[in-house]
């Protein structure tokens, strides 16, 4: 076995690509199986915005019509994503769950965080607080260099 490929089987922390905004991106590989589940919501979910629809599915039922409403607002003004980033899962004191997230549209760019409740064994989205208005400002992009969390 060369030097190299020792060096690569010795065990190691995953580097994980990281956001300006949001810091380290979401694990998509590791966690919990409840952990997968439900960031897999929240995938879902933020998909479903950038495809146009509001996905009643993935939201929590007690929350549904509100947050309905709420998103479909700004889906009719075309103010949805055409890509995003979801950071790490954080646990809360609840038991639900809260992950940072960001949102690219054309032509802005905004960022928030993203509430996840267990129900009835199943992951929901419970709540959204993402500035979707800001999707309609022109971004300018950051000049200073970016240097990773730890790095600094």
């Amino acid at each position: 076995m060369s030097p190299e490929q020792a060096l690569l089987a010795l065990p190691a922390a995953r580097l994980l690509p990281e956001d300006f905004e949001i810091g380290p991106l979401a694990d998509r590989l590791a966690g919990s199986r409840a952990e997968r589940l439900a960031r897999a919501a929240a995938t879902r979910f933020l998909a479903g915005l950038a495809g146009g629809k509001v996905p009643a599915a993935e939201i929590l039922p007690e929350r549904r019509e509100e947050l309905e409403r709420s998103l479909q607002y700004y889906l009719d003004r075309k103010l949805l994503p055409a890509s995003f980033r979801v950071g790490p899962l954080i646990e809360l004191e609840d038991g639900s769950l809260r992950s940072r997230v960001r949102l690219f549209g054309d032509p802005g760019v905004s960022s928030g965080e993203l509430y996840l409740s267990l129900a009835e064994g199943q992951w929901y989205v419970s709540d959204v607080q993402v500035g979707l208005a800001a999707l309609a400002s022109p971004h300018t992009r950051r000049q200073e260099k970016y240097v990773p969390s730890e790095a600094r």
